[in-house]
């Protein structure tokens, strides 16, 4: 059988449109499965999916594009339908998926490679009167409402073997199915909930007697429903398998296998060659019978080593299967209270850790493990419990012949009940987690996530990075010695266009002992949750984070600055601006503040905008003698508004140097000979507040003023009578004046601009 491996393969659409504001949302697809050697149309059902850019799958060999000839398809929101076409040899199997539209990326989805056709539930099968009739073999798509049954109808020959499963918990689904067969009377003729080897999931194989019809009864076990309470409902005449066994095999060879499972006695054992670049780790494949209808999906395990198999009888021990350490061993309890034992001989000091692999690969088995003595002494023992399948941690403690001895917790037995046990030469290190499985991000923006260790012997700082994308920037992205979390903040390369789909790792690396550690972060706590508490999600998506590039991320607050120009007065050597801001979009947090390029010698006192509040005032002090004149200087606001940086850069503020005050002279008009003319003396008061003298430089000859005039505290101007005397000299004089007054307690004096008296006859 030629097997295929399981590239990632990302599929571009140019669509125009409009998009939603938030990334896709997907619930289900319809149909749940994908058909080998033909296309599908695949509907992909949910919220915000308008505007499709990429889809990423798993799927063996696939070609995937958007469906054409369908109104509307890529431009709606709830749904949008892609045309996946499979090799004829694309093994049966679960399989994942995720969507990108320009806003993002959906979440991780499910679904089946499948030989059996699909029907989809009609919503009216409510009743035995009215099942939905089902043409053999078949499988139908459908989702339980609640306190509510689905019924099916199948008219089979004498004789037939009729296979029944239901997979919905191992597609992510809500539903814990249970599912019965009955006779045209209604009487039960089997029943199934909860088989093992596929958890919550349920199957059987019944033999019909007699020609006729029989109905399915579907339900959940709770009596509860959803359009999210999917199945797929797969009927037809193949075995009812769990794992190949041995359960692995060493890339490069060609293991000859049978089936494990409750119905696998009539399937033929297969030789099956294992590539050496097995990516995921595992290698799929169909099992069918030779004139069976459809296939049951397994996988192999691809390893890196020599497989060892126990040899029966081995269950007492001294006649233990003699094997050599580090190995892996492939095991089956034959029969009730089976009891498997292995002898292997270890020197002192030697540290190796015994890793039980049962439910994680598809088998019912609940492992018990203990290490003996030459002597028969118990040295420690270990059992599965929750998610774990039971782990050994030992350092032998002395040159000698040791045993294994390995049991079902609940001395089950039978063709079903293997187990597989990793036995490895203890590192120390550490192993890490992600808090979720995938993240959107605008484009150029950043995407946070806290990482945490599990530390092995080893108490140093872990190095973090992102695997996939190059030329991103990760800050925080050490744990520290003898810390166990951090969050890093991932910047995205601004060359990464909006509507594009990553898959990312994040990497842990230290220096432990004289050894490089290297390793991926997991993600199945955040898979399981997204998928319905789905215990072991397909260990190929263990690790990989989808990362979708969104739009621009939205300015939301804007700067201002008063006044313009900033006045900066000589003496006084000091100013006050006004940063403003106007926030947008939901923002309100603290804006950070930074003024540079100020004249040499300035200072700016610069404090930020606090939350909720609209500016800030920033003192500027500097040396009294700066020279007068415009400088230009930066202020640079930054804040941080759901995990995205913003910087907001004013950068041509103008600093304008001038004197503490200024002093003008404005003549009411010519004056006459003889005659008397007033003239306003007038103040701008930048830094001195208090009385102002001035004075005439020159007063011109004839001219009669008096010899010093005052602007008082708090006044701008005065005016004053000037006489001309009879003789006074025709024509223009200019005048100057001179104002004087304390700045900083500094007597200060400014000469206004001359100006010119025009005296003529009257």
């Amino acid at each position: 059988m030629k097997q295929s491996l399981l590239p990632a393969l990302v599929i571009t659409a140019c669509l125009a449109g409009t998009l939603l504001a938030q990334p896709p949302v997907v619930s289900y697809p319809a149909p749940a499965a994908v058909v080998p050697g033909a296309s599908t149309d695949l509907t992909l059902f949910g919220t915000n999916m308008a505007g499709p850019t990429a889809l990423w799958t798993n799927l063996p060999s696939a070609k995937i594009e958007l469906a054409p000839g369908i109104e509307g398809n890529g431009t709606k929101a709830d749904q949008v339908v892609y045309r996946c076409t499979l090799a004829a040899e694309a093994p049966v199997g679960v399989y994942a998926f995720r969507l990108a539209t320009g806003k993002g990326v959906s979440n991780t989805r499910l679904l089946m490679v499948d030989d059996l056709a699909s029907v989809a539930d009609n919503g009216n099968n409510k009743s035995l009167a009215t099942a939905q009739p089902l043409t053999f073999p078949t499988a139908v798509d459908g989702a339980a409402e609640a306190e509510s049954y689905d019924f099916y109808k199948l008219t089979v020959p004498s004789g037939q073997r009729i296979s029944v499963e239901v997979v919905a918990r191992r597609l992510g689904s809500a539903l814990d199915p249970v599912v019965r067969l009955l006779d045209a009377a209604g009487r039960e003729l089997a029943y199934s909930d909860d088989e093992p080897g596929i958890g919550a999931d349920c199957r059987f194989v019944y033999q019909a007697p007699t020609a006729g019809d029989y109905y399915l009864e579907l339900r959940d076990i709770r009596y509860q429903g959803s359009p999210n309470h999917r199945y797929r409902l797969r009927i037809g005449n193949f075995p009812l398998v769990n794992t190949p066994f041995p359960l692995a095999g060493q890339k490069g060879t060609s293991p000859k296998l049978t089936a494990a499972g409750p119905s696998s006695d009539e399937v033929s054992p297969l030789s099956i060659a294992v590539p050496f670049d097995v990516a995921s780790g595992r290698l799929p494949m169909a099992i069918k019978y030779a004139q069976g209808q459809g296939s049951a999906g397994l996988s192999l395990i691809a390893s890196g080593g020599p497989e060892q198999v126990e040899f029966e009888p081995n269950d007492a021990p001294e006649n233990a299967t003699a094997v050599a350490l580090p190995f892996s061993i492939n095991g089956r309890f034959e029969t009730p209270k089976d009891r498997d034992w292995f002898e292997f001989p270890a020197k002192k000091g030697q540290r190796f850790l015994f890793t039980g692999r049962t439910r994680s690969i598809g088998s019912p088995t609940d492992l018990f493990m203990r290490i003996y003595n030459a002597a028969g002494g118990v040295l420690v023992e270990a059992e599965d419990s929750g998610m774990d399948e039971g782990v050994l941690n030992f350092t032998f403690p002395e040159d000698a012949n040791y045993r294994l001895m390995v049991e079902d917790l609940l001395h089950r037995g039978g063709p079903d009940q293997v187990y597989r046990i990793d036995i490895t030469p203890y590192q120390p290190g550490f192993s890490l987690a992600v808090d979720a499985e995938k993240y959107d991000v605008p484009k150029g923006g950043v995407f946070v996530t806290k990482v945490t260790a599990v530390r092995r012997d080893y108490n140093g700082p872990i190095t973090l990075t992102i695997d996939g994308i190059a030329g991103t920037a990760v800050a925080n992205n050490v744990i520290p010695e003898g810390k166990n979390e951090t969050t890093i903040s991932v910047t995205v390369p601004p060359n990464l266009e909006s509507g594009q789909l990553h898959p990312i790792r994040v990497i842990g690396q230290a220096k432990v002992g004289e050894n490089e550690f290297r390793t991926a972060a997991s993600t199945l706590v955040p898979l399981r949750t997204q998928l319905n508490g789905l215990p072991y999600p397909p260990s190929e998506l263990d690790g990989s984070i989808g990362l979708g590039i969104g739009p621009v991320f939205a300015e939301f607050f804007q700067l201002s600055v008063e006044p313009s120009p900033v006045v900066f007065a000589q003496v006084a050597a000091a100013a006050t601006l006004t940063v403003k801001t106007t926030k947008a979009n939901g923002f309100d947090d603290n804006i950070t503040l930074a003024v540079d390029g100020l004249p040499p010698g300035v200072t700016a006192t610069a404090a930020p905008i606090p939350k909720g509040q609209a500016q800030v005032a920033i003192p500027l002090t500097g040396p009294g003698a700066l020279a007068e004149g415009d400088y230009k200087f930066r202020i640079v606001g930054s804040a941080t508004f759901q995990n995205q940086p913003r910087q907001v850069v004013l950068g041509d503020v103008v600093l304008r140097v001038v004197k503490p005050f200024e002093v003008s002279v404005s003549p009411a008009g010519p004056m006459n000979r003889g005659a008397a003319q007033k003239i306003k003396f007038s103040v701008a008061r930048t830094a001195a507040t208090g009385p102002v003298a001035i004075r005439l430089k020159h007063i011109p000859a004839g001219l009669n003023m008096p010899a010093e005039i005052t602007i008082p505290e708090g006044q701008t101007e005065v005016q004053i009578d000037v006489t001309a005397a009879a003789d006074m000299p025709l024509g223009e004089c200019k005048v100057v004046a001179v104002a004087t007054s304390k700045v900083k307690d500094k007597l200060v004096a400014v000469e206004s601009a001359p100006v010119v008296l025009q005296v003529a006859m009257p």
